[in-house]
């Protein structure tokens, strides 16, 4: 199967979110000059997933199952995910381990001395993905503990016989509102009806939309989610976030007045706008800045452009000229203030090819 046959419930479950298959076009002033156009949205699997820390919970136990609830009390999840080559044009990729871990209805993880749960194997497993790139769970929606948002855990291995030539980990998150929903459930409310942490400030999530969940259902019937892992053997996915002046990202070059910036990188979307491709960066900003997004590939520029924004969420597209072959690459958006103070975004993202 290829990426030209990715079904509309993939596409819709692509980012965890749902969506139209094309977007009307139009944004607001000050979006960087974009035209209003018809526009089609790529498959968001185009985006790679930011990767996450594994965090101190994980115990490679080898539970080959799909339904990794055992006895556990709580509301039923069935987890979908599906898992594309970001190296070979976001095409299924198929024989990846995928395994998923979490905390039950009162926040405790399984087989850890520190939660009493040595030797127990609940809420844990893995499953093979199949030519479709898929994989799916039966669990439960999870609980939440003091310190985190509520969340999934998980990781993609891919094996060249018995050599590991990939490890993805990462983490799902769900919306605060729809966390509220489940935790007022008696099978939950009882180890507390609010989470002392939510998506906000939660240390991990970060603020990036793309790894949140959107399921459908309800308490009574459960809830159903599907999500896509873009993932890459060449280009790391270590998203980075950082206050500093000019220099490289990451470089460390902060000074205490630079982290006051007023905005954020809220998601990113691949589009193609009259056939021709481009990256579209939300951003979301409560002062005045300048957004300036620069592509590149290997240290090497592949398109850039900028915008100045005011307070709210605008828009700022990176159009990709058809000399740029497909692959990873990476955006960086560096934000800069009316004080001079800059904060740098970096997101590992996919250049979708000519013909997608």
């Amino acid at each position: 199967m290829t990426h030209t046959h990715i079904t509309r419930r993939q596409m819709i479950g692509a980012a965890g979110a749902g969506g139209l298959a094309v977007l009307i076009g139009g944004v607001r002033p000050g979006s960087g000059g974009l035209e209003a156009a018809p526009e089609q949205a790529l498959a968001a699997t185009c985006i790679m997933t930011p990767a996450k820390t594994v965090g101190p919970y994980f115990v490679d136990e080898k539970l080959n199952r799909s339904d990794v609830r055992e006895s556990q009390v709580g509301i039923p999840l069935t987890l979908t995910m599906h898992v594309f080559d970001a190296d070979n044009d976001c095409r299924p990729l198929s024989g990846a381990i995928v395994d998923i871990w979490h905390c039950n209805n009162n926040g405790l993880y399984s087989d850890e001395a520190a939660n009493n749960t040595s030797g127990q194997k609940w809420l844990r497993g893995y499953q093979t993905t199949d030519s479709d790139g898929k994989v799916t769970f039966l669990t439960n929606y999870p609980g939440w503990y003091s310190g985190r948002a509520v969340h999934i855990h998980y990781k993609v291995r891919v094996y060249d016989g018995a050599t590991e030539t990939l490890e993805f980990t990462s983490q799902l998150f769900f919306t605060d509102a729809q966390n509220k929903t489940v935790i007022a459930d008696p099978r939950y409310s009882a180890h507390g009806a609010t989470p002392d942490t939510t998506d906000v400030t939660d240390s991990i999530y970060g603020g990036d939309s793309s790894l949140l969940l959107q399921p459908t259902g309800d308490n009574a019937s459960g809830y159903a989610a599907e999500f896509s892992v873009g993932v890459s053997k060449t280009t790391s996915q270590l998203g980075n976030d950082s206050a500093g002046g000019p220099g490289a990202p990451g470089s460390g070059g902060t000074t205490a007045g630079d982290t006051s910036v007023g905005a954020k990188l809220a998601s990113v979307t691949s589009l193609k706008v009259s056939g021709r491709r481009r990256l579209r960066a939300s951003i979301s900003a409560t002062e005045h800045v300048r957004a300036a997004a620069r592509l590149t590939r290997a240290g090497t520029l592949l398109a850039s452009a900028s915008a100045n924004l005011g307070t709210g969420t605008h828009a700022i597209d990176v159009r990709i000229p058809q000399r740029v072959r497909a692959g990873a690459a990476t955006l960086t958006i560096t934000l800069t203030d009316g004080a001079g103070n800059t904060k740098r975004v970096t997101r590992p993202v996919h250049v979708r090819s000519l013909r997608a």
